[in-house]
């Protein structure tokens, strides 16, 4: 009894001493190391995340390329200012919108002959201002100039895909 009493106490011990080895399975934030987000916000004030919960979801296809320009114009000129850092919230919210409008061009009944060109436009202008985001993230001059011209054709395909009444072909 005593040996099989021994065996089993040692295996308690050794299954304890693994658990505090490995750890329970939580991971709590260290105390030593800032979180991301005090790091962005210590280095950018203007860096604060932004989700889908803060950023109003468009009526339809027309106003969220009437916002898309709003943001265009906006990230433009924060981008040029004293304080580039200032164009991160408008570019974070734009993010948002253009990963919607797919979505949003099919709940207003943009003609499916569109959706192509609305995909292609809308992955345009997100790596363009990725561009600009990626630069101001990097502390080195936005550059908005350089792709503004590509953005204002992309917008100005979004713009085209808004304005076609063109007939679907019935089934």
């Amino acid at each position: 009894m005593t040996a099989r009493f021994t065996t089993h106490y040692a295996m308690s011990l050794t299954v304890l001493a693994l658990g505090l080895a490995i750890g329970c399975g939580k991971t709590e934030p260290s105390k030593d190391k800032p979180s991301q987000q005090a790091v962005k916000t210590a280095t950018d004030p203007h860096d604060v995340v932004i989700t889908e919960a803060d950023v109003k979801k468009p009526a339809d296809y027309k106003d969220a390329v009437a916002r898309i320009k709003e943001y265009r114009k906006d990230i433009e000129a924060k981008a040029g200012s004293d304080v580039p850092g200032k164009a991160h919230q408008p570019l974070d919210e734009l993010e948002i919108v253009l990963k919607w409008l797919p979505g949003i061009a099919r709940d207003s009944n943009v003609p499916k002959s569109q959706w192509e060109t609305i995909n292609a436009s809308t992955q345009q202008l997100r790596e363009l201002f990725e561009k600009v985001h990626q630069n101001i993230d990097n502390k080195k001059t936005p550059d908005f100039p350089a792709v503004a011209k590509d953005v204002h054709a992309a917008i100005g395909r979004l713009e085209a895909a808004a304005n076609t009444t063109e007939a679907e072909p019935k089934p």
